[in-house]
């Protein structure tokens, strides 16, 4: 048993840090003094709706606060009348300045989803899944002026399987990076004598996920195709043009003993559903969705409705555009 209760400030937003708020709300030791999130905005359907880490802290009773920079003497003395030991941060989005970092020095605590000093950056679990990782690690850090370049506190590594998308992968890192969160503030005292430094000539860096990077390229390889399928199924879902529209993949498997023919349509049936031709043999679509539709199974969509076949996908818009000259 502690000797001393732990006053937590928890800053985040999404989904991804809700699990790591609610191991720390529930932990006897552990008194969540303040949440900070972002400001209510609209995010589906035009309705304003606060972050998923706001609605925890509403639902739970707990002060929650919505400040426009958290980099700000008004908001330092907050937490400081709050009596605050650490701040754990987690998918927050708001850079933390020289105040807070001066006032709390190696006091704040990050959940970052890579093993670090590898993707550093926005989106580390979309790029482990770009890039077909088969390991990656939920990783405790202290917060500095760089970007995810602060002392590594935990890292425990993790499998990446290849059935993991990012939802599952999410999940995945959610669970055991709320706990790595927990262990590290419970035994802060070890921990932080056994911290080590990340090696920067090691570092790699991660972009923003934009649509752009959703539109597959046929041309690539099956493996690097079906990582982009299960690395942006939740945003911004891979897509190819069918007939002029952008048709999502949502579920998809790499298939052997096919020719390169990037493109090329070899199937199109409620039997094989929809397997089409990449740059070293060919993925077959297992779920897909069309604009202004719900999301289906391949085989149910084929039943009722018809899929060309033995057309290379990007011709269509060749000859179209031929045929309008």
């Amino acid at each position: 048993m502690m000797s001393k209760m732990l006053n937590i400030c928890f800053m985040g937003n999404p989904k991804f840090a809700v699990q790591t708020l609610d191991v720390l709300y529930k932990e006897e030791n552990i008194d969540v003094k303040l949440v900070v999130s972002s400001k209510d905005k609209k995010r589906s359907r035009n309705k304003v709706t606060p972050t998923p880490i706001k609605q925890y802290a509403l639902d739970n009773d707990i002060p929650v606060d919505t400040p426009d920079s958290v980099n700000t003497e008004e908001f330092v003395n907050q937490l400081k009348d709050l009596g605050i030991d650490f701040i754990v941060v987690v998918a927050f989005g708001q850079l933390i300045g020289d105040l807070l970092l001066k006032e709390f020095k190696d006091r704040i605590i990050n959940l970052h989803p890579s093993i670090l000093p590898k993707y550093r950056g926005a989106a580390p679990m979309q790029f482990t899944l770009l890039n077909g990782d088969t390991k990656t690690a939920p990783t405790t850090m202290l917060i500095e002026k760089g970007m995810d370049s602060g002392d590594i506190l935990m890292q425990n590594i993790v499998d990446v399987d290849l059935k993991d998308d990012y939802y599952s992968l999410e999940e995945k890192m959610s669970d055991l990076g709320s706990q790595a969160i927990c262990d590290t503030l419970l035994n802060f005292d070890i921990v932080y004598q056994n911290r080590t430094k990340q090696d920067d000539d090691k570092a790699t860096f991660t972009s923003k996920i934009s649509k752009e990077m959703g539109k597959i390229d046929w041309e690539k390889s099956s493996f690097e195709i079906y990582n982009q399928i299960r690395a942006l199924i939740d945003f911004p879902k891979a897509y190819f043009v069918y007939e002029g529209e952008n048709v999502k993949v949502l579920e998809a498997e790499i298939l052997e003993n096919y020719d390169s023919k990037p493109g090329y349509i070899y199937k199109a049936d409620s039997k094989n559903n929809i397997i089409i031709g990449t740059g070293d043999g060919a993925i077959k679509i297992n779920k897909l969705q069309f604009p202004g539709k719900k999301a289906m199974e391949t085989k149910a969509f084929l039943m009722g409705n018809e899929f060309k076949k033995g057309i290379i996908l990007d011709d269509w818009f060749r000859i179209k555009l031929w045929n309008s000259w």
